[in-house]
């Protein structure tokens, strides 16, 4: 859960704006139609550029992208602070829900998240392209870090070698799984062969600043970061 919406944030911006104005309604369960018009804008979305062709990340860009990271979240955080007024009104008794109040809220952040892409020099292929290649090594970090498979996979190997020959043999299976998960986890096998060697180890140059991004979008969302 907590990927996809790190994915839904980083590609947020897709062209923009009329799109989300759809979707976040149909969150707040306003009726079937929206909830239509927000698949509908999914689909078109997912079309937008061709992911089946290899990316190739600049320096450049990575740079631009973490900048435009933290004013999504600025634009995200607005639109959250408006939509809780809103909220409160409609719960008072005989107040007007306030929903032209909420779609000029989220009007205004798909403006903002437009025009911080804008401004960071990034087409809409680029945020989405650098956002799915963040969003694979940001949250395989993020997951070695939290569950410790290495420290885990060093335990079982010192109780490993405390064992007797026959024992030693009956745990080698769950210790090479360990050591497996941690390759993927930390290592991110599977992340390099799916974006390639160079855009993963570019994409680390700047893990400390994604990372904080990271944590600081959970808790936007009501997650906790560690």
């Amino acid at each position: 859960m907590r990927k996809l919406l790190w994915v839904l944030f980083v590609a947020g911006s897709l062209t923009a704006c009329k799109k989300e104005a759809t979707s976040v309604p149909a969150r707040e369960d306003t009726g079937g139609a929206a909830e239509e018009g927000a698949l509908e804008a999914s689909a078109e979305a997912a079309e937008a550029f061709d992911d089946t062709r290899p990316y190739v990340l600049t320096q450049t860009k990575l740079d631009a992208y973490v900048g435009y990271q933290r004013k999504v979240l600025d634009a995200y955080a607005a639109m959250s602070k408006a939509l809780q007024v809103v909220q409160a009104r409609a719960a008072a008794p005989g107040k007007d829900p306030g929903l032209s109040d909420a779609m000029k809220a989220i009007e205004s952040k798909a403006e903002a998240e437009a025009r911080a892409r804008t401004e960071a020099g990034l087409t809409e292929e680029d945020v989405n392209r650098i956002g799915a290649l963040v969003t694979d090594v940001v949250t395989q970090r993020h997951m070695a870090a939290m569950l410790d498979l290495a420290g885990e996979l060093q335990k079982l190997e010192a109780m490993q070698a405390r064992l007797k020959p026959e024992q030693q043999k009956e745990l080698a299976p769950q210790i090479d799984t360990m050591r497996q998960r941690v390759q993927e986890t930390e290592k991110l096998v599977t992340v390099r062969k799916q974006h390639g060697e160079a855009n993963v180890d570019l994409v680390l140059t700047r893990e400390q600043d994604l990372m904080r991004n990271y944590q600081d979008m959970l808790r936007s969302f009501g997650g906790k970061a560690q």
